[in-house]
């Protein structure tokens, strides 16, 4: 009895819920199989290289000159009844069980789900398709467009043919008698690890593979020949091959969005591992928190903000079924409600700042090791353990961050302003801190808000995530969001930053996904070493469990933390005079008072070590806390007589003597040299340093950076961001459009994340680091106190100010 009866009888016994293989082959029905596909495959490809290498600028020209129903008459001829919308999978998978048959109907769609009209009618996708397929082998696709398919498989809407001890081989196969060679693992000693490493493919997915491979270059083939149904088939794959046409992209190359990239990528070829945009993804996002930690600490409008954003964003605030408020929303002074909401927002700020620090310096040693290992890395053999150990440390991290931005999500999507209406609680249970939520949409046929939900829900359930991917969900979330206004209209700046942190996470581990054919052993090997990969994570965030585990609930600190009595009132946005002056100043030293009270209760709490210990050493040594000066009047014979911008103090008062204070207008680069680089870890310090004003004194304060020419328009914006506190003309808003405009000039690429977050990447401009700025939500312009927060925040990344811009 051969092992395909033994797994047949093993499949006949399997629960009916269960997904069985869709048919039991034998070897040479496997081998019938591929061989005629194989050969199907390579005509398809063969012709339509031809095509391409001598007719792609014509077709080029043709496709965009086509109106949109001559471009779905195409289509439609060359793929019947292909589906109309973008993602048809996920619509069918929506649908499942609506009506009878319709998985069965919907293999086209779980098979190929990129071809559709809603996305190759978009301008570039079908000639970034045809410039892809036509001038590189198959072999070069075959394992993503499997992997492009594996959501029908995961939702068993197709399943594979099952045939046991075989494995196919399609990496380096350049010809149609050897694609898809199917060897023994009897035979052939390295067949079965080869399927294991993810080089070779068990013989049910490489079928499949083919089927998907023969359709698509079919379907191209077609498409070629109607838009050039005027010239002979001879003609067409004859003649002179002519120079390869310039790239294509449906983008401005300075300005890109991750909704871009992962709509043209399963048009291009594979995407391979780019360290250099894993380490720029996580060191914007470490720095973002870092300079998060800095503004709440500096600003009190910005502290202010934040605390009311969290507030509004708990579940507390949602209504019970009787119209009734939570019972610790109608105490006086709300202790307890403020108080945990202050929890969060230290809790979130320290612990996320150490988070995405710790992805910087893993990504970083592991860049490190495979530039060590390069000369050892082959495709057919298994990486060093070392290699692999740090992936794999890596990826737990990074999910296990993925999770805490997914719980965040979790508790504050449906309290939030625009969703706040919907939303229902339970009575408060006296017994227990547990809230019971409920949502209640509006009776809506609006099938984008429909989606929206589906999206969050899949998202929130860890089974549903697993069949979906974390990448496509953050994807098709990114999407709806910034394609339907009524979807966005539902998102707050608050649940948007939140995306944004995910999408960024979901992108690092999406690049790690990217290192084939190793990502798939990697990746179920982690399963094996659960505990050993805890114990690392851990060991990385040793002596923040005490610091985690306090409690505010029974502090005082809510006297001092809750903005709603206008403590924090900070109207920096108003010109200088006496009565505004001290209205700041008393805002700081509010702010001052709450952060020396945090530090101190911490300190007290955890044995003498609280959060800023933590990540004291991780910090810029450089950076000090911007204070206004006190107010002096004017003298009408020098009006700038005895005027100072700012003074400045250490980040924490705990150890600090208030009076050793720097005062003076001075750049970030009088400390240094050059941009703080990412420090290694090592001792904590255990006190901040104060900087004496003498020592200042005998600094350089000569800046050293560059003078930058720029244009009228990023001129305004440089002006506005750099404001002097001095100059009594306040600047108005900034257009969204006029900052990329001004930030791509001096030598940045702007890449739009999901949410509301962009990454500023360095291109032609000596700095090392990127940055991330959030897009104003829902209005498209900067208000002046954000302008300020940002230029605030270049001064830290880059020590820039004011004076370096001039107009060009």
């Amino acid at each position: 009895m051969d092992s395909n009866h033994y797994a047949d009888n093993f499949f006949q016994s399997l629960s009916s819920h269960l997904p069985r293989p869709s048919s039991m082959l034998s070897p040479d029905e496997v081998r019938r199989k591929s061989q005629e596909s194989a050969k199907k495959v390579f005509e398809d490809w063969q012709t339509l290289g031809s095509i391409i290498q001598r007719h792609e600028e014509l077709i080029r020209k043709r496709w965009v000159k086509k109106s949109q129903q001559q471009k779905k008459t195409i289509l439609l001829t060359a793929w019947p009844n292909i589906p109309t919308q973008h993602r048809p999978d996920i619509e069918a998978f929506i649908r499942k069980g609506q009506s009878p048959g319709i998985q069965a109907r919907s293999k086209e769609a779980y098979m190929w789900p990129y071809i559709n009209m809603e996305d190759l009618l978009k301008p570039k996708l079908l000639l970034i398709f045809l410039n892809s397929r036509g001038r590189h082998y198959p072999d070069e696709f075959v394992h993503s467009d499997l992997e492009l398919a594996a959501f029908g498989e995961t939702t068993g809407a197709t399943t594979p043919a099952f045939l046991n001890g075989y494995t196919m081989l399609f990496l380096g196969r350049t010809t149609a008698d050897t694609y898809g060679e199917l060897l023994s693992w009897d035979d052939d000693k390295d067949a079965f690890d080869n399927m294991i490493n993810g080089i070779g493919m068990h013989p049910g997915h490489g079928l499949q593979a083919l089927e998907i491979q023969q359709r698509i270059w079919g379907f191209l083939v077609t498409c070629c020949q109607l838009l050039l149904h005027d010239i002979s088939s001879e003609a067409l794959t004859s003649g002179d091959v002519q120079p390869e046409p310039g790239p294509i992209s449906s983008q401005d190359t300075n300005i890109t969005s991750l909704e871009a990239i992962a709509l043209e990528s399963p048009y291009r070829v594979p995407a391979k591992l780019e360290f250099s945009r894993l380490r720029a993804l996580a060191s914007a996002a470490c720095d973002t928190m870092e300079d998060n930690l800095w503004a709440l600490r500096e600003d009190p409008s910005y502290f202010a903000q934040v605390m009311q954003d969290y507030a509004e964003h708990r579940q507390e605030i949602i209504l019970d079924e009787y119209g009734q408020k939570h019972p610790t929303l109608i105490t006086s002074g709300k202790p307890l409600f403020w108080n945990r909401v202050l929890g969060a927002v230290v809790g979130q700020a320290y612990f996320g700042f150490a988070t995405f620090y710790e992805a910087q310096r893993q990504i970083i040693a592991l860049n490190t090791l495979a530039e060590a290992y390069k000369s050892d890395i082959d495709p057919t053999m298994d990486l060093p353990s070392e290699y692999t150990d740090a992936f794999q440390n890596l990826r737990f991290l990074l999910e296990a961050a993925a999770k805490d931005i997914i719980q965040q999500l979790q508790m504050g999507i449906f309290p939030s302003p625009p969703m706040r209406s919907f939303c229902t609680r339970k009575p408060q249970d006296p017994n227990t801190t547990k809230i019971v939520t409920y949502y209640n949409p509006p009776a809506t046929r609006d099938q984008p808000n429909k989606r929206l939900m589906y999206l969050l829900d899949t998202i929130f359930k860890e089974d549903q995530l697993f069949l979906f991917g974390l990448h496509s969900a953050t994807d098709e979330l990114g999407r709806l969001i910034q394609s339907e206004p009524e979807v966005r209209a539902l998102i707050s700046p608050w649940v948007a930053g939140r995306i944004s942190q995910l999408s960024t996470v979901s992108e690092c581990l999406h690049q790690l996904h990217l290192y084939q054919p190793w990502a798939r052993k990697i990746e179920d090997g982690m399963n094996l070493k659960k505990d050993d990969l805890l114990k690392s994570y851990k060991e990385s965030f040793s002596g923040w469990l005490p610091i985690i585990g306090v409690n505010l609930e029974q502090s005082s600190l809510h006297q001092l933390a809750d903005p709603s009595d206008g403590k924090f009132t900070y109207p920096a946005q108003r010109r200088r005079n006496k009565d505004n002056v001290n209205q700041m100043r008393s805002a700081e030293q509010n702010l001052d008072k709450f952060w020396k009270a945090v530090d101190l209760y911490y300190k007290a709490r955890t044995g003498g070590k609280f959060h800023h210990d933590m990540v004291a050493h991780l910090l810029a040594k450089d950076r000090c806390i911007q204070r206004t000066p006190p107010w002096t009047e004017l003298v009408k014979s020098d009006p700038r007589q005895n005027q100072i911008d700012y003074i400045y103090q250490p980040f924490s008062s705990v150890y600090h003597d208030p009076s050793a204070q720097i005062t003076g207008a001075f750049s970030r680069t009088t400390l240094t040299e050059k941009p703080a680089k990412l420090k290694t870890r090592g001792t904590p310090s255990t006190a901040t340093e104060a900087i004496s004003a003498a020592q200042v004194d005998n600094l350089a304060v000569t800046d050293q950076q560059p003078m930058i020419a720029v244009d009228k328009r990023a001129h305004k914006v440089f002006k506005a961001l750099f404001h002097s506190p001095l100059n009594p003309d306040i600047p108005g808003e900034i257009p969204w459009q006029d900052f990329l405009h001004a930030m791509i000039s001096i030598g940045f690429s702007a890449e739009k994340l999901h949410g509301s977050a962009w990454n500023f990447t360095p291109t032609s401009l000596d700095v090392e680091r990127s940055i991330q700025f959030h897009e104003p939500h829902p209005i498209d312009k900067i208000p002046f106190l954000w302008a300020r927060r940002f230029g605030r925040r270049l001064n830290r990344a880059y020590g820039w100010t004011g004076k370096m811009f001039t107009l060009r």
